[in-house]
């Protein structure tokens, strides 16, 4: 079955206009689709018919830019009154040289000027003349950019990401006003038809890299990208049933700034309110922007308590299952890590229901209006709390280790991340169950094989631990050190300078 934009690429822009108005309102459905306005306009003896979509325009903007047309047409005529006639080409040249307006452009394409006429600029076919006038007027409806909901800081910037393209790629630009920063469009999605933007430095990316996901980014065949970056990651990164994210999500332009400087690529997916980094590391993830508006020693105690934060969070139950296997290898000092009574269910099985009445309760507060999560917040206190341990549904233990757990869990900003440790840490939980000490370490050891064996991009994930790398690898993985020290940038990327400075 032909689509609708392969009808348009098979279609040819006529001199007739009558000729494009009728494949132009049959094919998109002007006269029963309200939302797109279709207006004959008549300056002299010239002919045209606009197209422009409700909701993408400032009614002023274009009453001036019509006022403009007129005066521009007008002009034409009186020049060559005196003259042999002209040709509409000759017209056309004028228009596109002498209207008062940034962006005006000619489109020779059926094709392109329907994904304009969607994409909202004003689109304008002209009587003789085979090619398209188009003039972008858009002002596309957005929320305000407003903080950071995940990756907020104490200190520095306040202002995150939008669900505009252009918006985005204008935060990012304004922190790197550098020449060779490349931004790249595309459209995405044969009926969508998604603005992505590929960003990157041209004297620092990898060619290569930058290839790869090009053709990854072009390649892709879907009818729409309506789940935004999450559906552009899947298909370029052809995610299957591994957890753990292969690029990383940020909501932040100093972030995505930083990475371009490091090496990395940017994708910028228009409705979405984050930016892809590609490609990315585990420990890459576990970085927060806290610690880059900190002093480095404080930054660098931060990041210590990251890591110890996430490695609790997936290995701690199964420790705890361990010790109260054996609590007779454990010292008095540490009886506090032993349940003190036995329950009717074992313990590996209080660990999961706990773990998750937890995320039920992330749910519900997500999905609870403002007005009454305080409401489900004291409720779902009591019920997983006081009376849960009463009726000897969990133990207290249980509850203080798996509420410990769940709040290292999500010290990283990676929400992505957090989540495939929860799952890491259900593996462990009934490895450990199954065959203790044994199962605790069979589990870790799959565990880290599959992240070893794991690739972003091409990219080791475990990098700089394996393949295992100290300067410009782990040293900065461990310490924050001061911005003056930082001189050179992640050798795995192989980027084209490796120094930053020069």
């Amino acid at each position: 079955m032909t689509t609708a934009m392969e009808r348009a690429e098979q279609t040819n822009i006529s001199s007739d206009l009558h000729e494009n108005v009728r494949f132009v309102n049959d094919l998109l459905g002007i006269g029963t689709t309200w939302d797109i306005i279709q207006k004959p306009f008549r300056f002299g003896d010239v002919h045209m018919a606009t197209y422009i979509m409700n909701g993408f325009f400032m009614t002023t903007h274009v009453l001036i830019l019509l006022q403009n047309f007129e005066k521009t047409v007008g002009d034409f005529v009186r020049e060559r009154k005196s003259d042999q006639g002209f040709s509409v080409h000759e017209l056309m040249e004028y228009l596109n040289t002498h209207l008062p307006f940034v962006q005006v452009q000619v489109v020779d394409k059926m094709s392109d000027a329907i994904r304009f006429i969607l994409s909202g600029p004003m689109v304008t076919f002209i009587d003789g003349c085979q090619d398209v006038l188009l003039v972008d007027t858009r002002v596309y409806p957005m929320r305000s950019i407003s903080t950071p909901q995940v990756e907020r800081v104490i200190r520095g910037p306040q202002d995150a990401f939008t669900e505009t393209m252009l918006m985005n790629v204008a935060m990012i630009r304004r922190r790197l006003r550098d020449p060779r920063l490349r931004i790249e469009l595309m459209q995405v999605g044969t009926r969508s038809q998604t603005d992505v933007s590929l960003l990157y430095l041209q004297d620092v990316t990898n060619e290569n890299l930058v290839d790869d996901i090009r053709k990854k980014l072009k390649a892709i065949n879907v009818d729409a990208l309506a789940m935004a970056d999450q559906a552009v990651t899947e298909l370029i990164g052809n995610v299957k049933w591994n957890p753990y994210p292969i690029v990383r999500f940020t909501e932040r332009p100093d972030v995505a700034t930083t990475a371009l400087l490091d090496g990395h690529v940017l994708i910028v997916v228009d409705t979405s309110p984050e930016v892809i980094i590609a490609p990315i590391t585990f420990f890459q993830h576990l970085q927060h922007p806290e610690e880059y508006h900190s002093n480095p020693a404080l930054g660098t105690f931060l990041r210590w308590v990251i890591l110890l934060a996430v490695i609790s969070s997936i290995f701690m139950p199964g420790v705890f299952l361990v010790v109260n296997a054996h609590p007779d290898i454990m010292p008095k000092q540490l009886n506090f890590f032993i349940a003190s009574r036995a329950d009717p269910l074992p313990l590996w099985v209080e660990l999961i229901v706990a773990d998750i009445a937890l995320d039920i309760l992330r749910l519900a507060l997500v999905n609870t209006p403002a007005t009454l999560a305080s409401g489900v917040s004291i409720v779902a206190a009591l019920l997983f709390g006081q009376f849960s341990t009463q009726i000897h549904l969990l133990q207290p233990e249980v509850l203080v280790y798996m509420g410990f757990v769940m709040t290292a869990q999500f010290a990283t900003t990676s929400f992505e991340l957090a989540m495939a440790n929860e799952l890491s840490r259900y593996w462990i939980i009934v490895c450990t169950a199954l065959f203790r000490g044994w199962g605790l370490l069979f589990a870790t050891v799959v565990w880290f094989v599959v992240l070893s064996r794991t690739k972003s991009f091409g990219i080791p994930y475990l990098w700089p631990l394996i393949p295992f790398q100290w300067r410009n690898g782990m040293r900065e993985i461990l310490f924050r050190r001061p911005i003056s020290s930082v001189t050179g940038r992640p050798p795995v990327f192989k980027p084209k300078h490796m120094r930053r400075k020069g």
